[in-house]
């Protein structure tokens, strides 16, 4: 459940800075991968500590500079054995190297393999936004997220998540970025709405940065 309730929240994370491509690569959010578990091969590892070595040592310098030693390291992370974490890296550096057709694909891969998905398929719209498609394409890509993400809210065995409120807020989300308008006086209702403080402070940073922007 916790996949599908934190499906724009996650995805905004993943891109925020990246609403725009000629930003480059500056405003792309960089990820380094955290320590592995024991069940990683010792090579993958590797190849892991040197991408967060790479990102560490050239994220602050020209644009230039960090492409070129993220497009010199991409070969050795093709080569990680570990899917979950090598399409991870993949799709890192592709969105540094502002390689979105690569990224597009992979992501089409990996919503072949799980095509409800919300965080990859909210990824989806975000990509086709830096592709430049129009916007009858990206309201029906939001449109569909928010129709994925309803489904898993209106399951009585959900009521009870954690992450519910966070499900709700990002519907609302998804909604108001699929093209309907009324959706953006439903968010506000629903930050003042919200008692806890911290949950109120992370949509009020969510709306600034989606809505506001």
């Amino acid at each position: 459940m916790k996949k599908y309730l934190t499906l724009i929240i996650i995805g905004s994370a993943l891109l925020s800075g990246c609403s725009n491509a000629s930003d480059g690569t500056k405003q792309t959010e960089v990820k380094t991968e955290t320590t592995a578990p024991k069940t990683l091969s010792a090579e993958d590892q590797k190849i892991i500590d040197k991408h967060n070595e790479y990102v560490q040592k050239y994220s602050l310098e020209d644009k230039e500079v960090f492409q070129k030693h993220m497009r010199e390291i991409l070969p050795e992370v093709d080569k990680i054995t570990d899917k979950r974490k090598r399409e991870l890296l993949q799709m890192n550096i592709y969105m540094i190297l502002n390689d979105y057709d690569k990224a597009h694909a992979l992501n089409d891969k990996q919503l072949a393999e799980k095509p409800n998905d919300t965080v990859r398929l909210t990824f989806r719209c975000q990509l086709l936004g830096l592709q430049g498609e129009a916007a009858p394409t990206l309201n029906k890509c939001y449109d569909y997220v928010a129709e994925v993400l309803k489904v898993e809210l209106d399951k009585p065995e959900n009521k009870k998540d954690p992450n519910y409120k966070q499900g709700e807020f990002s519907y609302l989300l998804a909604k108001y970025k699929a093209g309907h308008p009324e959706y953006k006086e439903k968010m506000q209702k629903y930050i003042a709405d919200t008692k806890d403080e911290k949950l109120k402070a992370s949509f009020t940073t969510i709306y600034d940065v989606e809505v506001e922007k």
